[in-house]
């Protein structure tokens, strides 16, 4: 549907469709849907192809970006919250992060990493366990999962 320079597409209706079944799931299992609303958002894409290469960039940039949060959790906890981990750790983190990723050729997932790392890292609550790192790495596999899904089972078959 199209009204002047504004449309409705079927992408954007996936979407919101998606980040509807994230929140009502997350909201029955009482967990805080925002990174798994935004990973899904992130990885629906206009087509399965599209969708399915960007969710293997995201997952593994995840996957980096949130291993190195489970590092800076890990020594904030042992130093009992020291500011420096904050203001020189994590920052050096970034740096091991994007030099890793770049190294393998992978930079595409530099952006992705980065906002898990950060993400994650940045807002830690107080009185947090490692449990925390995890669910929030985890919310990111489902959200891309709803994406893959949503996209596979609501897009139109080809018809020749």
């Amino acid at each position: 549907m199209q009204i002047g320079k504004f449309r409705l597409g079927l992408r954007t209706l996936k979407t919101a469709f998606a980040v509807m079944i994230i929140i009502t799931s997350f909201y029955f299992f009482n967990r805080p849907p925002f990174v798994a609303a935004l990973a899904a958002v992130f990885a629906l894409r206009e087509s399965w192809d599209k969708t399915l290469n960007f969710a293997k960039v995201r997952l593994i940039s995840n996957t980096v970006g949130g291993g190195f949060a489970l590092i800076y959790f890990i020594v904030r906890e042992q130093t009992n919250h020291a500011p420096w981990t904050s203001m020189i750790l994590l920052p050096l983190l970034v740096i091991v992060a994007i030099v890793l990723l770049d190294g393998f050729d992978y930079n595409s997932g530099v952006i992705g990493a980065m906002a898990a790392l950060l993400m994650i890292s940045l807002n830690i609550p107080a009185g947090a366990t490692i449990v925390y790192v995890f669910e929030r790495i985890v919310d990111t596999f489902i959200g891309v999962a709803v994406a893959i899904l949503i996209n596979r089972f609501g897009s139109p078959k080809n018809v020749n």
